[in-house]
């Protein structure tokens, strides 16, 4: 591989640990290459994506979500012949390499763990629709409810865009509803309820017990610390940049695929259901 080569990072997202621990793992993986790392974030970028894809000695994207899923994009790479690789995308499976978890067997085991403590009342706070794990999680919970004849109760639904305040914008309505525990699909929107929980004069787990997703940092430093799904992105940023870089160096467009495993993390934001 050419000294000069480059790899970029393609992300549109706003500052958020999901994009900082990916970054962090194909830039550290990149220099174990030897292969340097650009990282371009449209979000906050005036650079367009066509901008990017002209960068001097580029030799391959790794794309993350909603990028991952975004046709137009994936067809601007393909018409310049450059390898890439997809982090946990959700349309068009068997379109060039993929690095994944498996979000809806992630979001439906721990909603089973709630359940096996008893509870019965779950809500659970949606995710962005453009991001489409946020479907995969919530089928993931409603089929974990269907599986103990369990029917979906919309008062109990609300929708968040992965952010802490929506979680805490969003609490009312939920704590309103009576629920026993509540699944906020990522951990920074559980944050934003335990935010709300506290001025609320509601404690959790005592009152509702509380799961998260990602298993982020904000999911050890909050009290009570979060019981999340951990999703091993340290792990998929590195596959991702080791299935590029083998691309390249073989000059090979054969697909593969990788999926990483999620671990259930217990702490103490959750406890049996007194009802």
């Amino acid at each position: 591989m050419d000294s000069r080569t480059r790899i970029m990072l393609l992300f549109d997202n706003n500052g958020t640990e999901y994009v900082s621990r990916i970054q962090e793992a194909v830039t550290r993986a990149g220099r174990s290459f030897g292969v340097p790392v650009l990282a371009e974030n449209l979000h906050a970028s005036r650079r367009t994506v066509s901008d990017c894809l002209e960068s001097d000695a580029l030799a391959g994207v790794i794309l993350t979500p909603p990028l991952a899923d975004d046709r137009r994009v994936l067809s601007m790479i393909e018409e310049r012949d450059l390898p890439y690789v997809r982090i946990a995308p959700m349309l068009d499976p068997d379109r060039g390499s993929t690095v994944t978890m498996d979000e809806y067997d992630a979001a439906r085991a721990i909603t089973d763990h709630l359940l096996r403590k008893g509870h019965r009342r779950i809500g659970f706070v949606r995710g962005p629709s453009v991001h489409l794990v946020s479907m995969r999680r919530y089928n993931g919970y409603a089929n974990a409810l269907g599986g103990k004849s369990l029917r979906i109760d919309p008062s109990l639904i609300v929708q968040g865009d992965f952010s802490r305040q929506s979680g805490r914008e969003q609490a009312a309505a939920l704590f309103a509803a009576k629920p026993t525990a509540i699944f906020a699909s990522n951990d920074e929107m559980a944050a934003g309820i335990i935010d709300a929980a506290v001025a609320a004069g509601i404690s959790i787990p005592r009152d509702i017990s509380l799961a998260g997703f990602d298993d982020n940092a904000i999911a050890r430093t909050v009290r009570p610390r979060l019981t999340s799904v951990r999703q091993p992105l340290e792990e998929m940023g590195e596959a991702a940049l080791k299935l590029l870089v083998e691309s390249i160096r073989f000059s090979s467009r054969a697909r593969q695929h990788v999926q990483v495993p999620f671990q259930i993390v217990e702490r103490e934001s959750v406890l049996d259901c007194a009802a």
